[in-house]
């Protein structure tokens, strides 16, 4: 398989971060500006997301594989590693996968180590019946998805992938017919082949239901150093909602591990 798509910046130790579905590395950019200053930030678009190519399957285990192949090709001796939500669990994949001798931390943003319904199925029918031959721009395409996806906000995180090609017609920057296939592979709890032992920090939104006090035990199950943090009054994306505290809370946790 061809490279992942990553960019790197910055100085210090090595800061590995992996956006969640339907994202890119570009999710990650704000924040990550603040943290360069004392870390090397490794910002990376999973298997199937950005710039980086797809997979026969999309499943946690094989974007891990990927992600961990990439992370040696980079001869990344010893890294830190941050995932949202998908990449959250595949950063728990990689975390408990006998070939992560180099990890230092694990930082996972609101998600957790189990089996999850099918939020996203709507969201998967909606882009899909798109019509990407017809639509004219943007404007359009978020009228068109307006009765399906009504948070105004879900439809703008989405159609930041939606790109004009040099053919003219409108592309995602995800492959949108393997994630829909696959989708059920995504909602399953991460393969996490040994206990996690390095420190993992789980970050969570305060207004968030992806991540509750019920996980703990789950979490308990698969991390021998878990701590967890909330962030009152954000949601599912608190890198977005409230990047400065998530800042803080990271580069706090990264300087005592």
């Amino acid at each position: 398989m061809s490279r992942l798509n990553f960019q790197q910046a910055g100085q210090g130790p090595v800061l590995v971060m992996l956006h969640g579905l339907f994202g890119s590395l570009d999710n990650f950019r704000s924040v990550s500006l603040h943290m360069e200053r004392t870390l090397s930030v490794v910002r990376m678009d999973l298997p199937g997301h950005g710039l980086s190519p797809s997979l026969p399957r999309l499943s946690i285990e094989a974007m891990a594989e990927e992600v961990l192949e990439e992370v040696s090709r980079l001869g990344l001796r010893e890294y830190h590693l941050l995932g949202h939500s998908l990449g959250g669990k595949v950063a728990l994949c990689m975390a408990g996968h006998p070939d992560a001798h180099h990890l230092q931390s694990l930082c996972v943003v609101d998600i957790a180590p189990k089996q999850y319904p099918p939020h996203h199925q709507a969201v998967l029918d909606a882009l899909q019946s798109l019509d990407l031959q017809t639509l004219t721009d943007r404007r359009e395409a978020d009228n068109r998805l307006r009765t399906a996806i009504p948070d105004a906000g879900v439809r703008a995180f989405l159609l930041k992938s939606l790109f004009r090609h040099e053919s003219g017609r409108f592309r995602w920057r995800f492959d949108l017919d393997r994630l829909a296939e696959d989708y059920p592979l995504i909602c399953q709890p991460p393969t996490i082949s040994k206990r996690i032992e390095t420190p993992a920090l789980f970050i969570k939104g305060g207004s968030s239901d992806y991540l509750s006090a019920a996980d703990e035990p789950t979490i308990k199950a698969v991390c021998t150093q878990p701590s967890v943090k909330e962030i009152e009054g954000a949601g599912h994306w608190p890198h977005a909602e409230k990047p400065a505290q998530f800042t803080r809370i990271c580069l706090e946790f990264l300087s005592h591990v």
